[in-house]
């Protein structure tokens, strides 16, 4: 499969010619996992709410029983005045964190990349150190190669790039990460992927690892 390559300052270049063989076959299923994972992960589950028996004050009867013609009450804490409990809100409760094998990571990120391939949102970079830290010539650069910023864009780099992360640093919408913290949820969770050829090769050693592994036992 083939996927158009730019140059940092937007030229077009010749284009990679990718082997899709290495990453196996696409395993929707597990793929649907991985991100449920990534997702539940990703949320601190600190927020937190008092119910009527919580909130602390007195506890003296607002009002008589009878004879107010209003409807009947012990206590100002009650939900429905303001300053009350509240029913049914959410506590801080935290489950125990979701975990995938170290196998499962890697077959689920080789099928973000094949989703990612298949959908054509995957484009190559090349002649990064001639990067000028410029916001502006990222706007031009991604605007051309990914439709920033109607797509989210994801910059994937195998080593850190200072004068590129200087230019895409304060674009909404666009994120940076060295290939070895890249997880399935990252790509799925971007529009556009734009990749180093060292980058994109460092990704798929991360997958080849457990099929050779696997296939080294069978």
């Amino acid at each position: 499969m083939k996927i158009n390559v730019f140059t940092i300052t937007g030229k077009t270049e010749s284009p990679w010619d990718l082997d899709l063989k290495v990453l196996g076959k696409l395993n929707p299923a597990l793929l649907s996992q991985a991100l449920r994972v990534y997702e539940s992960n990703s949320h601190q589950g600190t927020s937190a709410v008092k119910t009527r028996g919580e909130v602390n004050g007195s506890t003296k009867k607002i009002y008589r029983q009878k004879g107010t013609g209003n409807a009947r009450h012990g206590a100002k804490y009650a939900p429905v005045f303001v300053g009350g409990g509240i029913a049914h809100g959410p506590k801080s409760i935290r489950p125990d964190n979701l975990k995938l094998s170290k196998a499962m990571r890697r077959r689920s990120l080789a099928s973000a990349i094949l989703v990612k391939l298949n959908e054509e949102s995957v484009t190559g970079l090349v002649n990064v150190k001639a990067a000028t830290g410029k916001t502006s010539s990222a706007v031009a650069l991604l605007s051309a190669v990914a439709n920033h910023p109607k797509n989210k864009v994801l910059v994937v780099t195998k080593n850190a790039q200072p004068l590129l992360f200087r230019m895409v640093r304060s674009l909404q919408g666009v994120t940076i990460k060295r290939s070895a913290l890249v997880n399935a949820y990252d790509l799925i969770a971007h529009d556009r992927i734009v990749t180093t050829k060292s980058a994109y090769d460092a990704l798929v050693e991360r997958t080849i690892a457990v099929t050779s592994k696997r296939g080294s036992n069978d």
